[in-house]
């Protein structure tokens, strides 16, 4: 599957290996009226449809490791939801992976209006001899966009600021966000991989059926400029995961990154 690099505003070709993306993700990020809200924490390659399956989060050599850390903050307060992570699983057209499931009901804070900001920290996980450390963010709104959402609310991990709402964008948008390092300063001329989450998921039954693998337009690459900026824009509506690389370590193959859901309509 060949992917999309961009690069000083021109898009190429480029047979790149395809990304591992981490992320949050629920069926819409826009809230409003709903009475519970259910998440997975997928691993993965969202972009490529049903030609690869998952990968198991928080796994390895096969190990389910404990959840590091899982909060939420809305309106300036913080809420550690860690204890209310569970064990969960997604059947893809290969496998079937772990996932850190999660639902957010009125007893946790589903009430009011604003942003909730969700931030999870699965704790590492092995794929293709590789380890990853991921922290993906997950922002859905209910009944208005509030505050926090473009607030730094990730300190000791790196973390995609958005300055455009994710629940608030419309394919004539161009997405705007910030990515950051583990204490917050800008990261230059880091690696942003975007995918069309080319699948069905269907949450509430585990199910995650792919897309077309030939689809075209579903994989962009991107990088951050001197401020740690980066902007695009999507074809289609739909939800895409983005990916911000932190740092790769090709040598002892250890990678650093985190993953942030936003939805065009």
């Amino acid at each position: 599957m060949k992917k999309l690099v961009l690069m000083a505003g021109v898009l190429t070709l480029s047979a790149t290996a395809m990304a591992h993306t981490q992320y949050l993700y629920t069926d819409t990020l826009d809230v409003s009226g709903k009475k519970e809200v259910k998440m997975k924490t997928l691993f993965g390659h969202p972009g490529e449809g049903n030609e690869i399956g998952g990968v198991a989060v928080g796994t390895v050599d096969g190990k389910a490791m404990p959840t590091k850390e899982f909060y939420m903050i809305h309106n300036g307060e913080k809420t550690d939801l860690t204890a209310k992570v569970v064990d969960g699983i997604i059947k893809t057209d290969k496998n079937t992976v772990r996932t850190l499931d999660y639902t957010f009901t009125p007893a946790d804070g589903l009430k009011g209006q604003g942003s909730f900001i969700f931030v999870m920290v699965p704790n590492h996980a092995t794929d293709e001899g590789y380890t990853f450390y991921g922290a993906p963010k997950l922002i859905i709104a209910k009944d208005g966009a509030g505050s926090d959402w473009d607030k730094r609310v990730a300190p000791g991990y790196p973390e995609i600021i958005p300055l455009k709402h994710p629940a608030d964008l419309w394919t004539e948008d161009v997405f705007v966000a910030k990515f950051v390092d583990k204490d917050g300063n800008p990261v230059k001329h880091a690696r942003i991989d975007v995918d069309f989450i080319n699948a069905k998921i269907d949450i509430k039954n585990d199910m995650y059926k792919g897309g077309n693998p030939d689809m075209p337009k579903v994989s962009k690459r991107t990088y951050t400029d001197d401020n740690g900026m980066f902007y695009f824009s999507a074809p289609r509506a739909g939800m895409y995961a983005i990916r911000g690389v932190e740092s790769m370590d090709k040598a002892n193959k250890v990678v650093h990154d985190t993953g942030l859901v936003v939805q065009f309509k």
